[in-house]
C-alpha cells in the first residue's frame, strides 16, 4: 500500500530526539578529516534555533514529579532486533527501563541499529514509532517532540497544535503535506518514552486514539543500563574531544577548515568551542574569514534505543544532543571521527 512507502523514512523521524544536535544543524555523518573537492561552505556551525527554557541550568536527570510507577525491573519479553512480535505481547527494553503491549491487529519490530521501535497495523494504514531515552526532563521532552522532521521530498512533519500537558504526559498533533499524526510523550522518573502514530490525511482522530492507547500500556522500571551509562560518563571526564575537518579545491583556490572541541569536566561542566576558517583566492584577489561559536554549561550521557547520547545544556538553558559511537576503535560524535585526549581546561 502507498502509505507504507513512508515507513523507512518514518523510522528516522524521531531519531533527532536522541541523535541530532537540537540547536545546531544536522551532521552529514561523514568520516575522515580531509576532502579534495566540494563546496567551501560549512554547515556544522551551531545555530541557536531553540528558545531558552525556564528550567534552570542543572545536572538533575529525569522527572522527579512524575506519577508514573517505577518497578525494580521491567515486565515482559526482552525485545530482540529484527524479530517480529505479535499483538498482545508485552515487550520490554530493560536497559532503558520501560515496556509496552503490542496493540490488537498489529506487529512490532525493532531494526538493528534502529532509532525507533516500529509498530504497524496488519492490513491498516497506520504506522507507530516508539522512541525512548533515559534521564529526560520536562524541558527536554518538550524539545524532543517539538522538532520538525524531514520525511523526504521536501516534506516536513511539524506540530500543528500547542503541546498539551496532563500530569506527566505531553501530547500534540502533527502533519505534513502527505501524512498526519499525533505524538504522546510519557515522562517517567528515569526515562522518557515518545509514541508517534502517523497515517493518511483525515486520520487525525484515529492517530490520537491509537497513540494514547499505546501510551496507556507503557510501564516503567529502574533502567538496567545505569552502570553502563555511568561508565560512558567516566570515560569522558577530564577529557577533550576534537573533530577536525579540512576541505579544499583541487587547485586550492579555496579551502575550509573546521575545528570543534568539547572539554568535559568531572563536575559535569563543559566548554565547547567551534572555529571555521574559509579562504579563497582568484583574479579579484584573496580573502579569509573566520566564524567562531562557543558555549558552556553542564553535560551528561544518556542511553537511547541504539547509541549513547551526549546531552549538553548551556548556561542559557539551550539543549544540544549528540550521538556517540565507536567505529574501528575511534570515538565518533554525530558520525564524525573525534580524537580524545586530556583536557587543558577541565579536570
Amino acid at each position: 500500500m502507498k502509505f507504507m512507502q513512508f515507513a523507512t523514512a518514518a523510522l528516522l523521524l524521531l531519531a533527532a530526539a536522541c541523535s541530532d544536535d537540537k540547536a545546531s544543524s544536522s551532521s552529514s555523518g561523514s568520516r575522515g578529516s580531509s576532502s579534495s573537492s566540494g563546496s567551501s561552505s560549512d554547515n556544522d556551525k551551531p545555530k541557536d534555533n531553540s528558545a531558552p527554557r525556564d528550567e534552570p541550568v542543572k545536572t538533575e536527570r529525569g522527572y522527579s514529579e512524575s506519577k508514573q510507577p517505577e518497578s525494580a525491573s521491567a515486565d515482559g519479553t526482552e525485545i530482540v532486533a529484527d524479530k517480529q512480535y505479535q499483538a498482545g505481547e508485552r515487550l520490554k527494553v530493560s536497559s532503558l527501563g520501560f515496556s509496552y503491549v503490542v496493540p490488537e491487529k498489529a506487529i512490532s519490530v525493532f531494526a538493528t541499529n534502529g532509532s525507533a521501535i516500529n509498530i504497524g497495523e496488519v492490513g491498516g494504514n497506520m504506522l507507530t514509532l516508539i522512541v525512548a531515552r533515559t534521564g529526560v526532563t520536562e524541558a527536554e521532552a518538550r524539545d524532543m517532540i517539538s522538532q520538525p522532521y524531514d520525511i523526504g521530498g521536501g516534506d516536513m512533519l511539524k506540530l500543528t497544535s500547542e503541546i498539551t500537558k496532563e500530569g506527566d504526559r505531553l501530547s500534540a498533533a502533527m502533519a505534513s503535506a502527505k501524512i498526519t499524526g499525533y505524538v504522546q510523550m510519557l515522562i517517567g522518573k528515569s526515562t522518557g518514552v515518545a509514541i508517534m502514530s502517523i497515517g493518511l490525511p483525515g486520520s487525525e482522530d484515529a492517530c490520537k486514539e491509537y497513540s494514547a492507547k499505546l501510551a496507556d500500556s507503557v510501564k516503567f522500571a529502574t533502567p538496567a543500563g545505569e552502570k553502563q551509562r555511568k561508565e560512558h560518563e567516566a570515560g569522558l571526564m577530564g577529557k577533550r574531544a576534537k573533530v577536525f575537518k579540512f576541505k579544499a579545491a583541487k587547485d586550492y583556490s579555496w579551502s575550509s577548515e573546521t575545528n570543534k572541541d568539547w572539554h568535559f569536566g568531572s563536575d559535569h561542566t563543559y566548554e565547547y568551542t567551534y572555529k571555521n576558517t574559509n579562504s579563497s583566492s582568484g583574479d579579484a584577489g584573496s580573502y579569509a574569514a573566520d566564524n567562531d561559536a562557543n558555549h558552556a554549561g553542564t553535560w551528561r550521557i544518556e542511553l537511547t534505543l541504539n547509541y549513547p547520547a551526549l546531552i549538553l545544556r548551556t548556561n542559557q538553558g539551550r539543549i544540544y544532543t549528540h550521538t556517540l559511537t565507536v567505529v574501528k576503535g575511534f570515538l565518533n560524535i554525530d558520525g564524525q571521527e573525534a580524537s580524545l585526549g586530556a583536557s587543558d581546561r577541565k579536570k
